[in-house]
C-alpha cells in the first residue's frame, strides 16, 4: 500500500480552515506584552515595561488588518481582542503608574486613582464593542492612545524616586486620561490619517515632532501622545478660540474652504 500524497488543493483548504489562528496569535502576542509589562513594573523595570506596552500597541493595530486580509474576522476575535486590550492598555498602564508614582508615598490613594483609569479603559472598550463601527473617528480617547500617554509620562523618568510632585503628576494624568476615554469627545482615527490632507502648518509640526522623537525619544513620544490626546478637546472648543490659533479667518476665504484639517 502506497502513501497518498497531499495535493496543493488540500493544503490550501487546510490553511483556509486554520486562517483564524493567525490573527488570534497576534492578539495573544498583544496580551502577552501587556502581561509582561505588569511583571516588569512589579519588579521595578519600568523602562522595559514601557517597551512592552508600545509593542502591544503595534500588535493591536496589526491583528485587525491581518484578520481582514485573511478574511478571518469573527465575533470571537473581536471579543478576544478587547480582553487583550484591557490587559495591555488598561491594567498594565495602571500598574506601571502605581509603582512609578504612588507605591511609596500614597499607597491607598494610588490604588484608587489607578483603578479609576483601569475602570475607564474597560468601560471604553465595552462601549466600543456595542457601538456602530465608525472608521473615521472614535467617541472617547481610544485605549491605545491613553496607554501611550501614560507610558510616555513614565518614560520621561522611569527611575524617578517617589515624591509628592510625582504623585500629583500621576493623579492628574490618570484622572484626565480616564475621563477622556469615557467622554463623548470625538478623536480622529490614526488609520484614516493622510498627510496629503493636512495643512502646511500641521505638516511642519508633525515633522518637528518626528525630528524631536529621533533626537530625544522620551520627549518626542510624550509630545506625540499629548498632541493626540489634546486633539479631541481642541476640536470641540476651537470655535471659541481666536482665529489666528485655529487657522480660521486667514487668507482667502474661498481657498480656506478647500483646506482639509487633520480631523476627518
Amino acid at each position: 500500500m502506497t502513501d497518498r500524497k497531499i495535493t496543493r488543493q488540500e493544503i490550501r483548504e487546510m490553511l483556509h480552515r486554520r486562517r483564524y489562528a493567525v490573527p488570534n496569535a497576534v492578539t495573544i502576542g498583544n496580551m502577552f506584552c501587556g502581561y509582561l509589562a505588569i511583571m516588569y513594573a512589579t519588579t521595578g523595570r519600568l523602562e522595559k515595561a514601557v517597551i512592552a506596552v508600545l509593542i502591544a500597541i503595534l500588535l493591536d493595530g496589526l491583528d485587525g488588518r491581518v484578520a481582514r486580509r485573511l478574511n478571518a474576522t469573527s465575533r470571537f476575535g473581536i471579543e478576544f481582542d478587547s480582553f487583550s486590550d484591557v490587559v495591555s492598555f488598561g491594567i498594565a498602564p495602571a500598574v506601571m503608574m502605581y509603582h512609578w508614582a504612588f507605591h511609596a508615598r500614597a499607597d491607598e490613594f494610588g490604588v484608587a486613582v489607578t483603578f479609576f483609569y483601569a475602570l475607564c479603559a474597560a468601560s471604553r472598550l465595552a462601549r466600543f464593542n456595542i457601538s456602530a463601527e465608525n472608521l473615521k473617528s472614535f467617541s472617547g480617547l481610544p485605549t491605545p492612545g491613553a496607554a501611550v500617554f501614560v507610558v510616555a509620562v513614565i518614560n520621561t523618568s522611569p527611575h524617578a524616586q517617589d515624591s509628592l510632585v510625582i504623585a500629583a503628576v500621576g493623579t492628574v494624568v490618570m484622572l484626565a486620561i480616564g475621563y477622556l476615554m469615557v467622554s463623548t469627545i470625538e478623536f480622529f482615527s490614526i488609520k484614516q490619517f493622510r498627510i496629503s490632507g493636512v495643512r502646511l502648518r500641521a505638516r511642519l509640526l508633525i515633522g518637528a515632532l518626528i525630528a524631536l522623537t529621533w533626537y530625544s525619544p522620551p520627549i518626542g513620544l510624550l509630545s506625540l501622545a499629548f498632541l493626540y490626546a489634546a486633539s479631541g478637546p481642541f476640536d470641540r472648543i476651537k470655535h471659541v478660540l481666536p482665529g489666528w490659533l485655529t487657522g480660521r479667518g486667514t487668507g482667502n476665504p474661498e481657498s480656506a474652504d478647500k483646506v482639509v484639517s487633520i480631523n476627518p
